[in-house]
């Protein structure tokens, strides 16, 4: 009974915030011609949109519903980077012509689904645009209801593949490894003390000490039992300059940022999330390695989504 009106409570924010967003961003008369009908996904400076993780789900399943709708698709992902900067549109064009997307609020309905379930989107009445805050994989509920069979890979590969900047970058790092080889991530969050996350706790010395001791332990057994290169990312600066001393570690150069607290970077910063994401896409399979207080990131287990390779979680 908690967890409903948990639910209920959060859809009425929700519902205010829509409501707010609205009024305070979109015109109120309409000049001109009809908008066309369309569903769009808004990452802006209007409201959080969580990680890379979390924008990249919730891109994928309002795609998956303009499937299931037949409804043109497209994607407004202008904060704090030009998503097009990284990516470019694969076998389908989700970038947005000029003057495409309304903002009138008389032809919009703002939604905002950040946690609930499915039914506010599916039960949604008919739209002129429909423009979606959305940080959610709504894929297995789609299947579930619809009887379709998205796969979470396939539609992220119908939509992106990396612009010739971000493709030099991933064809330098495979070059240099030359094999096949295992990714291995670690996701630290503020616990030592390199990287701004909300309002995360950080470590002592001492505790930071053992903690990436206990991973760098973590990682010299596991290379034994592979016998592959092992490829290592991570959130830490100070946990890449440790496990890059290593033989059969690579790691790749550039600083990570969470794109919900640093918003003043330049493009190359930006551009180490998806580096990462996309080399780990590449590998023979892919870990998350932490201990109870680390976070159990969803970055790995969707990058091994896209090419639908084996993942698993280790804990320490």
């Amino acid at each position: 009974m908690n967890s409903i009106i948990k639910e209920s409570e959060k859809v009425i924010v929700h519902c205010i915030k829509e409501k707010i967003l609205l009024f305070r961003y979109y015109k109120s008369p309409f000049n001109g011609k009809t908008p066309k009908q369309l569903f769009v996904s808004k990452i802006d400076d209007r409201r959080n949109s969580f990680g890379l993780t979390d924008r990249l789900k919730g891109i994928v399943s309002l795609y998956a519903f303009s499937k299931i709708k037949n409804v043109s698709y497209k994607c407004s992902f202008t904060h704090p980077f030009e998503l097009s900067s990284f990516l470019e549109p694969n076998t389908y064009n989700w970038l947005p012509e000029r003057d495409e997307i309304s903002t009138s609020r008389k032809n919009v309905r703002v939604i905002i689904l950040q946690g609930e379930d499915e039914k506010r989107l599916i039960h949604l009445p008919a739209q002129k645009q429909l423009h979606a805050y959305i940080n959610r994989d709504y894929l297995p509920a789609f299947n579930k209801i619809y009887g379709t069979d998205f796969k979470w890979g396939e539609l992220f590969n119908e939509l992106f593949r990396p612009t010739p900047k971000l493709e030099t970058q991933i064809n330098y790092y495979l070059n240099q490894i030359g094999s096949d080889f295992i990714g291995c991530v670690f996701r630290f969050q503020s616990l030592l003390g390199d990287f701004e996350e909300y309002n995360f706790s950080t470590l002592e010395t001492a505790e930071r000490e053992t903690l990436i001791a206990n991973c760098v332990s973590c990682l010299v057994k596991l290379k034994k039992e592979k016998n592959m290169p092992l490829l290592v990312t991570s959130d830490s600066s100070t946990f890449i300059s440790e496990v890059s001393k290593i033989d059969g570690i690579i790691t790749m150069a550039g600083r990570v940022v969470h794109m919900d607290c640093v918003d003043t970077e330049s493009e190359e910063v930006y551009m180490k999330s998806f580096v990462d994401f996309l080399m780990l896409s590449k590998a023979s399979k892919i870990y998350s390695i932490g201990t109870s207080r680390m976070y159990p990131t969803e970055f790995p287990l969707y990058a091994a989504k896209v090419n639908n390779i084996s993942f698993e979680r280790i804990l320490i």
